[in-house]
């Protein structure tokens, strides 16, 4: 397999693991199933290394997420705020996973600044900020949770797997590579999800309680949101809009619009879909693409956000009225461009 770090690195990260006894593993607002099977996973590393663990998010994450091991032991900061402040404050160092900035962990972005121990991160974006002491940052890779894989290896070898540490990890390189559909053409990949598989992970078990398990409203805003969409052959491109009366009407639920971009993808001719939702004070965006159409350049320069080659996100400041006709003033500027992929 691969060696994607340095010696270096590894023996940084083994010199403040020896002098760690307490950690606190960090991810981002509104965390997917990367952000939560590569944090229990990496807390059940540290379990091994005799390191005791808490895993925080700034908000919760979605009910169909919830059936990984050790998940209900998440702080969730909104919920448990002196309980997630403490975790931070009384660790010997910070891990903070599948983000490239602080800023991406809103609400607790402060409180991580306040502390003086190394903060060490592990993320598959691109172009990771100068805010972390070691940085075990590639790109090229499926998700956060191969990366924890390959770094419990180089530390404890394969048997270190247990389980559940398998169920979780493989739940993130399943939910970021869409089912294994993108960002997993290479043989590493396979060899790891081999590996998985014969510690016990069930394939079909773990697909369906992440993408079978939705309510009745979740599949009515899908309803809905299909209903709104905006198709422009002439840019190769759709989007999708909901208001904040839409959320309200379908009683909506944390990660309810989980995967809800991607369906524009699926019509013959579309390589850009972009999913807008409308939050208080601006309006969240998902964007996803086909072929050679970088959406995080695109949601870099338009969107206030980033991500991968093919799937981003960001936010755009303005009211739902006029996005519309933002994003459709946007897309005519990548019409050349959006043509050739």
């Amino acid at each position: 397999m691969k060696n994607l770090f340095t010696k270096k690195q590894y023996a940084q990260l083994n010199e403040y693991l020896h002098l760690a006894k307490r950690a606190a593993i960090i991810t981002h607002t509104n965390p997917d199933g990367d952000a939560i099977g590569s944090s229990v996973a990496l807390s059940h590393i540290l379990k091994k290394l005799k390191i005791s663990s808490t895993v925080i998010v700034s908000n919760n994450f979605p009910d169909f997420l919830k059936w990984i091991a050790d998940s209900e032991k998440i702080v969730v900061y909104t919920e448990k705020k002196s309980l997630a402040r403490a975790a931070i404050k009384n660790a010997d160092v910070i891990f903070c996973l599948d983000f490239n900035a602080l800023d991406r962990i809103d609400i607790l972005e402060k409180i991580v600044r306040e502390t003086t121990v190394p903060r060490i991160l592990i993320d598959h974006h691109i172009a990771p900020k100068d805010e972390f002491d070691l940085k075990f940052s590639y790109y090229p890779v499926s998700s956060t949770a191969e990366l924890v894989y390959r770094i419990g290896v180089k530390l404890l070898g394969t048997k270190i797997f247990t389980k559940k540490t398998a169920e979780a990890l493989f739940c993130g390189m399943m939910t970021d590579s869409g089912m294994f559909s993108h960002s997993s053409s290479y043989p590493d990949f396979f060899k790891i999800i081999a590996n998985l598989l014969e510690c016990g992970v069930d394939k079909e078990k773990i697909t369906h309680l992440v993408y079978d398990n939705f309510s009745e409203n979740r599949m009515k805003l899908l309803g809905q949101a299909l209903s709104k969409m905006v198709v422009l052959p002439e840019y190769h491109a759709a989007y999708i809009l909901l208001s904040r009366n839409d959320l309200k009407q379908f009683d909506f639920k944390i990660g309810d619009t989980e995967g809800f971009v991607n369906y524009p993808l699926s019509i013959k001719g579309i390589v850009l879909s972009l999913l807008l939702v409308e939050k208080e004070d601006y309006l969240k965006m998902s964007l996803r693409s086909q072929g050679n159409f970088d959406v995080n350049k695109l949601a870099r320069k338009h969107f206030n956000g980033g991500g991968h080659k093919n799937a981003a996100g960001g936010k755009m400041f303005c009211t739902y009225d006029e996005c519309g006709n933002e994003i459709e003033k946007i897309f005519e500027k990548y019409e050349k461009s959006l043509c050739r992929s």
